[in-house]
């Protein structure tokens, strides 16, 4: 059986057995949205549909967590992006922004406030979400977000932000820098109601060069996650073999991260560093594999020694539910 209480001293590192099972990034299925009739878009703007669809991991399939929202939309969406909501298994995603140009403009003046940031739009959405899963007896809600660098890429485009940083670095950064108190205020706010903050990020080694990697993400994100009340996982897609040793450093609970390449290697190198959660790759694995397949995975992760295991990036809208009912009872088998 999952409970709560074993996710919480796995992320503390005193729990004994095989590793907990759990989802930090986007947990939204088909087959999840018909069964508690909560659907895209919808689930994305209402809280309490966002938190029923976050609760039916529980109901459907026995994990003991909830996780709110769906999507990395929900603060680039605050500071004026357009976004497609999303429909069926799609997620929202972003369109456009009255930001983007040929080369990276200034910061303009008169931003939103940070406390006007947090308290509208889905930003409040979010919150109010999460606070209606933290109040269900044995489940673990854990809230997700983005960090300052991956909001910018969103905001400018992420081809230009990539070209700015490697041009004019310093004005790239002044974006990072201006947005971050709305992020970190966000982060804070999110702890308060939340028992895990996610925070995504783009830090990985081919979209930032590994030697700016703390002019971009670390400076940026340490205040998010030092001013948290909550337990925090950082998790990063793609590559980050050259920024291991970073983002392992950053001051969170728990670093999720790909580990295809060497997951040996990732855990002799900042095992002792870092709690790590993870293990399951969201498509080879958890989508296209079977049960035995994700039973095998998990069991090796989790003798590894990773504190949770988890997919290493948002589960597929059409993962089976044979596949889902038997991560989450994987320690049975």
């Amino acid at each position: 059986m999952n409970t709560k209480e074993e996710i919480i001293k796995a992320l503390e590192g005193t729990c004994d057995g095989y590793a907990p099972p759990a989802v930090f990034t986007q947990t939204a299925t088909v087959s999840q949205m018909g069964a508690c009739g909560c659907t895209f878009p919808d689930a994305n703007t209402d809280p309490l549909k966002m938190s029923t669809l976050a609760l039916q991991m529980s109901k459907q399939f026995g994990f003991a967590m909830a996780r709110v929202p769906y999507c990395l939309t929900v603060e680039a969406e605050r500071f004026g992006c357009e976004i497609n909501m999303g429909g069926g298994g799609i997620p929202p995603m972003v369109v456009n922004s009255p930001y983007r140009s040929e080369e990276i403009m200034d910061v303009p003046e008169g931003l939103m406030s940070v406390d006007e940031f947090v308290s509208g739009g889905r930003c409040a959405t979010v919150l109010k979400a999460a606070e209606i899963c933290s109040k269900k007896e044995d489940i673990f809600t854990i809230a997700g977000m983005c960090d300052p660098l991956a909001v910018v890429c969103h905001i400018l485009g992420m081809e230009n932000f990539l070209m700015g940083a490697l041009m004019e670095p310093d004005r790239a950064d002044r974006w990072v820098a201006a947005i971050t108190p709305h992020i970190s205020a966000y982060a804070n706010a999110l702890s308060e109601v939340s028992d895990c903050v996610t925070i995504v990020t783009e830090g990985e080694s081919d979209i930032i060069p590994p030697d700016m990697f703390d002019m971009f993400v670390t400076e940026h994100i340490k205040g998010a996650i030092g001013g948290m009340r909550s337990y925090s996982v950082v998790h990063c897609c793609g590559d980050t073999s050259a920024v291991l040793e970073n983002l392992a450093s950053l001051g969170e609970t728990a670093l999720s991260v790909e580990t295809a390449y060497d997951p040996e290697g990732v855990v002799g190198q900042v095992g002792s560093k870092v709690r790590l959660v993870g293990g399951l790759n969201p498509v080879e694995t958890l989508y296209q594999g079977g049960p035995a397949e994700i039973i095998g995975c998990a069991k090796r992760y989790s003798e590894l020694g990773y504190a949770v295991i988890a997919p290493e990036c948002g589960v597929p809208p059409l993962t089976p539910d044979g596949n889902l009912s038997a991560f989450a009872k994987y320690r049975e088998s």
